[in-house]
C-alpha cells in the first residue's frame, strides 16, 4: 500500500481574503442568509463585507479556499499524508492544534467529512526565517465509504500556550480544492467481450 502525501502551506486568512472575489449582489444587512440552492445558511458580515460558513463550531470566510496545485489519487485503504508548513517567529508555544480535514467544499461552505486532529510545539525563533521552519503533518487511511467528491482539504492552526489564536477566530487556515481524485470506490467493467471461441 503506497503512502500519497499532499503538502500545503499556510498563510493568514487576512491576506487571502483581499483576493477573494464578491458575490455580485451583497446583501446591505449584517446576518444569516440561505443559499436557494443548497439550503445552506451563511453569514454576512457588513463590517468586513465578507459571507462566513460555520464548520466544526469556527466561522471560516469564504474565499479561504484555492485551486490545487496537482491532484492526488486515492482509493479505499490507501494512506495520505497531509502536511502543513509556515514561518514562525516568535517565543516556543506548546500544545498547538493542528486541525485537519477532508470533505466537499460548496458554494457557501465546506462539509467536513473526515477531521482529524494532531498537537505540536512550536521553538522560540528570534531571527526571522527565509523559509518555513515550522511543520505538522496527519496521516489518513481513505476509508471504505469515501464519497466520489470527497476532494477537498482544509487545515487550521490554533490553540497552545501561549495561544497563536483561538479556535472560532483562527486567522490560520488554508484550503485546496479537487486536490483528490477518488478512485477505485464504485465497481468498473470496460470492454467486456466474448475474447475468443473455438472448437476444443
Amino acid at each position: 500500500m503506497a503512502l500519497k502525501t499532499l503538502d500545503l502551506s499556510l498563510k493568514a486568512i487576512r491576506v487571502l481574503q483581499e483576493d477573494s472575489e464578491s458575490p455580485a449582489q451583497e446583501p446591505v444587512v449584517s446576518g444569516w442568509y440561505i443559499d436557494p440552492q443548497t439550503g445552506q445558511r451563511i453569514f454576512y458580515d457588513s463590517g468586513s463585507q465578507k459571507f462566513y460558513t460555520l464548520a466544526g463550531g469556527v466561522y471560516i470566510p469564504l474565499g479561504y479556499m484555492n485551486p490545487a496545485p496537482k491532484q492526488v489519487a486515492v482509493a479505499p485503504g490507501d494512506r495520505l499524508r497531509v502536511t502543513i508548513s509556515f514561518k514562525y517567529t516568535g517565543p516556543a508555544i506548546t500544545g498547538v492544534t493542528g486541525y485537519y480535514c477532508l470533505g466537499i467544499n460548496g458554494i457557501f461552505g465546506f462539509d467536513e467529512r473526515l477531521v482529524q486532529r494532531t498537537t505540536f510545539n512550536i521553538p522560540q525563533v528570534t531571527t526571522p526565517p527565509s523559509v518555513p521552519n515550522v511543520s505538522d503533518s496527519y496521516t489518513f487511511t481513505i476509508p471504505t465509504g469515501i464519497g466520489t467528491n470527497w476532494d477537498d482539504i482544509y487545515v487550521k492552526i490554533f490553540g497552545g500556550s501561549p495561544s497563536i489564536a483561538g479556535e472560532a477566530t483562527t486567522p490560520y487556515l488554508f484550503g485546496y480544492e479537487n486536490a483528490l481524485v477518488i478512485a477505485g470506490v464504485e465497481p468498473s467493467i470496460t470492454e467486456f467481450k466474448i475474447a475468443d471461441f473455438t472448437k476444443v
